[in-house]
């Protein structure tokens, strides 16, 4: 083989690379894509609903719960409209390097779309994500931006728990409510499902 060829080869294998990194990372925010964490969510509850089918003995490392948080950046639209887009972009970048920054080695972090993100917390009960949560919450709250030292951001948190048979889609739908009820009653507080009448 010449050393030509060699050179496409190497150049063609990175950027399949690339496209591979493209298609489970979101190219703003550097935090996994939707359709990762969709899968990636379904797969844990595949084999969380066997490990306890299994009885005890064969429970997947003890995890039998699994937490999604629904985080919302509260006014987005003002702070676009406000300092522009640029600002905008980073005010993304900031919150998701936060998050995930914030979560175990092993949870997941994913942007949803626009300025909504999730993380799904693999081992926790209700408790301990809302604690997290709450971590979260108060670490963003606490967010400065060079250049702008009159900007404050908040977000907002809808909690759920897996429960028998639940896919991904309804755990984001019961964390998408609890999201929801979390901005009607206020912003940048900390709801979970369970709170729900």
């Amino acid at each position: 083989m010449t050393d030509d060829l060699k050179a496409k080869i190497a150049e063609l294998e990175n950027q399949v690379h690339e496209l591979e990194k493209d298609l489970i990372h979101d190219s703003l925010t550097g935090l996994k894509t939707r359709a990762f964490f969709e899968e990636e969510t379904n797969t844990y509850l595949a084999t969380i609903s066997k490990a306890v089918e299994g009885g005890p003995r064969k429970n997947w490392f003890g995890f039998r719960n699994l937490s999604i948080l629904f985080f919302d950046i509260d006014h987005f639209k003002k702070i676009n409209d406000t300092y522009g887009h640029d600002v905008g972009d980073m005010v993304l970048k900031k919150v998701a390097n936060k998050i995930n920054k914030n979560v175990r080695e092993g949870d997941t972090v994913a942007r949803w779309g626009g300025e909504e993100m999730v993380a799904s917390l693999l081992g926790a009960n209700e408790e301990d994500a809302k604690d997290k949560a709450e971590r979260i919450r108060k670490k963003i709250e606490q967010l400065e931006f060079e250049g702008k030292p009159d900007l404050k951001v908040t977000i907002s948190i809808g909690i759920a728990k897996n429960f028998e048979n639940s896919t991904a889609k309804d755990l984001l739908k019961n964390a998408d409510l609890a999201l929801y009820e979390a901005k009607r009653s206020g912003r940048n507080k900390v709801v979970a499902f369970s709170q729900l009448k």
